[in-house]
C-alpha cells in the first residue's frame, strides 16, 4: 500500500456547533435525490461556492486549498523515490463539472463521476532517488497539473445521533483518477544544473503515464482522504434533514 501523509488542520477552522447549509446551497429532498439531476446540480453549485470562505460552516476558501505536507511513497516499477511535498496549494476545484451523482439512501452510498479541467498542484518539493532508473535529486519549488482529470469518487456513510438530530459521517471513500494529460516542472533539480534538469524532465514527460501509473494508488488514496476531509467538515455540522431538506 502506498504511504501518504496529509495535514489539513491549517486549512480549516474546526467547529462542532450545529449549522445549516448556506442559503445559496441548492438542496434536494428525498424524492429529488433519486432523480440524480438535482443532486448533481447541487454538488456542482456547492463546489463552485467554495472558492470563498463559508463562515457558517467554519470553512476557509478552498480555492486554493492549502496542504502543509503530503508524502507519496515510491512505486514498484519506475518511480523509485518518495515524493515529498510541502506548502502545497491545490487549485481548479471550482471548475468541476459532474456527469453522475447517485445517492442510495438504503446503503448510504454516494457515487460521483466528475471532471476537473485543470487540477493544479503548486509546492515545495524534495526528491532523492530514481525516475526510470535515472538518479535524481533536488529541493525547490515546482508544479504538477492534471488535465481533464476524470474523477470517480465513492463515499460510504454511517449515521449517528447528536443532540436529537441525525448526522452522517464518512466510513470509507474510494477515488479513481484518470487524467487525459499530465504536465509538471521542478525547479532547482540537480541543485540548479539546468542542462541535466531539462534532459531528465524531458525524458520523464515522455514517459509520464508510466510514472503516474506506478504511483497512482498513492495519489488516489491521498486525495481521496483530502476530499473526504472537506466533505466531513460539512457533514459533522449539518444534520441530514438539512442536507436533504
Amino acid at each position: 500500500m502506498k504511504y501518504f501523509q496529509t495535514i489539513l488542520c491549517a486549512s480549516f477552522i474546526i467547529n462542532s456547533v450545529g449549522a445549516n447549509l448556506p442559503s445559496g446551497f441548492k438542496k434536494c429532498n428525498v424524492k429529488q435525490i433519486f432523480s440524480h439531476l438535482c443532486l448533481r446540480q447541487a454538488i456542482e453549485s456547492a463546489i463552485k461556492q467554495m472558492d470563498r470562505p463559508i463562515k457558517s460552516l467554519g470553512l476557509v476558501s478552498l480555492e486554493p486549498l492549502v496542504i502543509p505536507s503530503l508524502i507519496i511513497d515510491a512505486g514498484s516499477q519506475v518511480v523509485h523515490t518518495q515524493q515529498i511535498y510541502k506548502n502545497m496549494k491545490l487549485s481548479g476545484f471550482n471548475e468541476t463539472s459532474c456527469s453522475k451523482a447517485e445517492f442510495n439512501y438504503t446503503t448510504k452510498t454516494l457515487n460521483l463521476e466528475c471532471v476537473v479541467p485543470r487540477f493544479l498542484m503548486q509546492f515545495n518539493y524534495e526528491v532523492n532517488g530514481k525516475y526510470l532508473m535515472i538518479s535524481v535529486y533536488g529541493k525547490g519549488t515546482g508544479w504538477l497539473v492534471f488535465l481533464d482529470n476524470h474523477l470517480e469518487l465513492t463515499f460510504q456513510f454511517g449515521e449517528y445521533e447528536k443532540k436529537g438530530k441525525t448526522y452522517f459521517n464518512i466510513l470509507h471513500q474510494h477515488l479513481n483518477m484518470r487524467p487525459k494529460d499530465i504536465d509538471f516542472r521542478l525547479e532547482n533539480l540537480f541543485d540548479g544544473d539546468e542542462e541535466s534538469s531539462d534532459r531528465v524532465q524531458k525524458i520523464a514527460k515522455e514517459n509520464i503515464f508510466d510514472m503516474y501509473n506506478d504511483v497512482k494508488g498513492g495519489y488516489e488514496e491521498a486525495f481521496g482522504k483530502v476530499f473526504a476531509y472537506i466533505f466531513e467538515q460539512i457533514l459533522e455540522k449539518v444534520p441530514v434533514y438539512d442536507i436533504f431538506g
